[in-house]
């Protein structure tokens, strides 16, 4: 949640998204940039360009004029920020009087509000057709990755001789952007004020985004920088992510798999999850931040994941995904409880308890019921399991007795916890015939979220 990779320039960095965007209804788009009689090979702008338009995020704003250096429009951008990530569900905009249904950009517009990258400039008006500045564009990029701001409120713009343009409202998303080496700024000033080109915007995403991938399927080649899939039925197998792997909204309800993926940025689920986003036999990342608002998620690890891979995970719901109820990160990883299984069975013959529980105790913030099943599968041994927070050695989950052929899928805990995890450690007891045979232990994690999957496997 905190750390964000991806690839940056500012000035560079306006000109891909933008040129998708100012399309008219009637408008196709072109695929090749020589279709268009006023793009400049030789330009700084080419290459972004290019890819933009390879990419489907750029159209001509006519059959052969692209307008890499005019100013981007507010519907322009939304257009193109749609395009890029698969946008397709849209919300109601009727309280918008200057969005006109018959416009080629009502529904763009429509779809960036669903998404939460635009607001209105005030209730009642959007200003589709206006410019759109620099430090406006910097805020809506900011909020389509999800850049969690706080972690970049000291970042220093001393550097910049026009900081004090930067609007209250833009300042924490322009800290964002720059902290995340994603802009650099004109020279020594940043431009706030100034309208945003389209050639500039274009550039934004070209540093952000190194690949896409549009097509259903298996990839294993490495990439470099971020990718975002806007299409489902994915699997990226044995492969190496460098910046972020960004879902789309276009991944819909569909089902995504990781096998032994490494990804060094973020995982950032705008799209996917409902059919669940599967991270199987080691895949590993240091954070998961899940942004998708028109559904639940679901980011299951594997049971063969390892609780070293897990726990380096940072996650983050913002604040509009934690709308759907059913929205979370689940733990499959019961590696810890599965040893201390072993362990107890080569202690005690012919003994059996199995346990199903995420690889971090899951519980509610402001409840006290933890997901967790342990059944007793053994004719005549008895349980007892209790649950201690390490810091203090508090017993923080009534301990319990789990009789022969018993089981129970809720722990209750004596209080309930605040967001955040708390290390614990697990000790189980087997007991015969009123007497003690054999003891194990094992840490776990009490992870106390915001929202509880509708089901759990």
């Amino acid at each position: 949640m905190k750390k964000k990779r991806i690839l940056a320039l500012f000035l560079a960095a306006v000109s891909c998204l933008s040129l998708a965007v100012s399309v008219s209804a009637a408008t196709t788009p072109n695929r090749k940039t020589t279709d268009f009689r006023d793009f400049d090979k030789s330009a700084w702008y080419a290459e972004a360009v290019s890819a933009a338009v390879d990419n489907g995020l750029l159209y001509g704003k006519s059959s052969t004029i692209i307008d890499p250096n005019g100013a981007m429009t507010r519907a322009e951008m939304a257009a193109i920020i749609n395009r890029s990530f698969g946008c397709y569900k849209a919300a109601d905009i009727s309280q918008y009087k200057d969005v006109s249904k018959s416009k080629w950009y009502y529904k763009d517009v429509a779809l960036a509000v669903q998404m939460g990258t635009y607001n209105g400039r005030s209730s009642s008006a959007m200003a589709p057709d206006a410019p759109i500045t620099r430090q406006e564009a910097m805020t809506v990029v900011a909020r389509a990755l999800e850049l969690d701001y706080d972690s970049y409120s000291k970042t220093d713009l001393s550097a910049f001789s026009d900081r004090s343009e930067i609007s209250g409202w833009a300042l924490p998303y322009v800290r964002a952007m720059i902290g995340a080496d994603y802009i650099h700024g004109r020279g020594k000033v940043l431009a706030p004020l100034d309208n945003i080109t389209r050639a500039e915007f274009a550039q934004i995403f070209a540093n952000i985004i190194g690949s896409y991938i549009t097509v259903k399927g298996t990839y294993d080649k490495d990439i470099k920088g971020s990718v975002l899939i806007r299409t489902n039925e994915v699997m990226l197998k044995d492969m190496t992510v460098d910046g972020d792997l960004i879902i789309g909204c276009g991944a819909a309800d569909g089902k995504i798999t990781l096998d032994n993926v490494t990804v060094k940025g973020r995982l950032l689920v705008w799209g996917g999850g409902v059919a669940a986003i599967y991270c199987n036999n080691g895949t590993n990342m240091p954070a998961v931040v899940v942004a998708r608002v028109d559904d639940a998620v679901k980011v299951i690890y594997d049971r063969d994941s390892t609780l070293a891979v897990i726990d380096t995970i940072k996650t983050r719901i913002t604040e509009r995904a934690k709308q759907n109820k059913e929205t979370e990160i689940i733990f499959y990883d019961v590696s810890g409880l599965r040893e201390a299984q072993k362990q107890l069975n080569a202690i005690v013959a012919g003994s059996q308890l199995s346990v199903v529980a995420p690889a971090h105790l899951y519980a509610i913030v402001g409840a006290t019921d933890v997901k967790a099943e342990f059944t007793n599968n053994s004719k005549s041994d008895t349980y007892k399991i209790e649950i201690r927070r390490n810091k203090d050695n508090a017993l923080i989950a009534d301990a319990f007795e789990l009789a022969a052929g018993k089981s129970i899928s809720t722990l209750t805990l004596l209080e309930a916890p605040e967001f955040g995890n708390v290390d614990c450690t697990v000790t189980i007891t087997a007991f015969r015939d009123g007497k003690q045979i054999g003891s194990v232990q094992t840490e776990l994690m009490l992870h106390t979220a915001y929202l509880w999957p509708k089901e759990v496997r």
